[in-house]
């Protein structure tokens, strides 16, 4: 299998430890390639580590070396099946409680819970596929650069406002914005979000960890990514730009951003509608549309 095809796409990875931190427990990791019979695929991964002196970066590095040795170890065989997406959505599950049992572990033997977020995404034949857990955030973004939230952030503060005991805008500044209740490393049992769909070209992936989205609305992230596609911005130019406009509204959070778009198109109109139709049961099984 192929490893580096970035032809077929366009990326840009950025962090910044912020302000006021001293140690990142950011961390991201990108993927390109191709399978054997030279379909590209791409798979973005960010983790944000929880745990204080240290103890969130040790957790986050676990998580993207447990993911790295998937990627080289288990992929591979995944991808030369005819149908993959049962058996991808069954190693991407077990793969979050291998990183889960590792940091629950390691935390018994120091004496001291360490915990991270972690979602993933996984792009072929214009299908992606996520899984993740905790309070980062994958955006899908229309050529007209509107974003779609496509994960839910685990935490206390969501829950608050799911259920109208707080707006938008008073969770913004509560002092519980950054409680988890979901994470990896704390306990036996995940509720993992899992979600699959299609996109085209001309969709943006964007991955960004919760000291990037803390400080800007939704608002205001589309009108820096228009601000940089107007400016013929590259992803990476783009992603750095973005750290910039988190920093200029004094993020005191590690910041961590993943741009990803396909440069290639696979199917043409009636194709796609085919490959649509055919896959909509594999894709969506009836669990996932509730």
């Amino acid at each position: 299998m192929k490893t580096t095809f970035a032809v077929n796409w366009q990326y840009g990875v950025a962090t910044h430890s912020g302000w006021f931190r001293m140690i990142n427990e950011d961390r991201s990791l990108l993927r390109i390639g191709s399978t054997e019979s030279g379909e590209p695929y791409a798979v973005a991964v960010i983790a944000d580590g929880m745990g204080g002196s240290g103890d969130g970066e040790k957790a986050s590095d676990v998580a993207t070396e447990v993911v790295r040795r998937w990627l080289d170890e288990q992929l591979p065989s995944i991808l030369r099946r005819k149908l993959i997406w049962g058996k991808l959505d069954n190693s991407i599950e077990r793969l979050f409680y291998e990183v889960n049992d590792r940091l629950i572990q390691i935390g018994k033997d120091a004496g001291n819970q360490i915990g991270t977020t972690l979602s993933l995404l996984f792009l072929l034949n214009e299908t992606y596929f996520l899984c993740h857990i905790g309070d980062c955030r994958i955006y899908k973004v229309n050529y007209k650069m509107h974003i779609r939230q496509l994960t839910r952030d685990q935490s206390w503060i969501y829950e608050q406002i799911r259920k109208g005991r707080l707006s938008r805008q008073q969770a913004r500044k509560h002092p519980k914005r950054h409680v988890l209740m979901q994470c990896l490393g704390y306990q036996k049992n995940l509720k993992l979000i899992k979600r699959t769909g299609f996109f085209v070209p001309e969709h943006l992936f964007l991955l960004c960890t919760d000291g990037f989205y803390d400080r800007l609305s939704d608002t205001r992230i589309e009108r820096f990514l228009r601000e940089g596609e107007k400016e013929q911005q590259d992803l990476q130019q783009m992603s750095d730009m973005l750290i910039d406009r988190a920093l200029d509204k004094r993020s005191n959070d590690n910041i961590s951003v993943v741009l990803l778009r396909s440069l290639n198109a696979n199917f043409t109109f009636w194709q796609r509608l085919w490959h649509r139709t055919k896959n909509f049961q594999i894709l969506f099984p009836v669990q996932w549309r509730k």
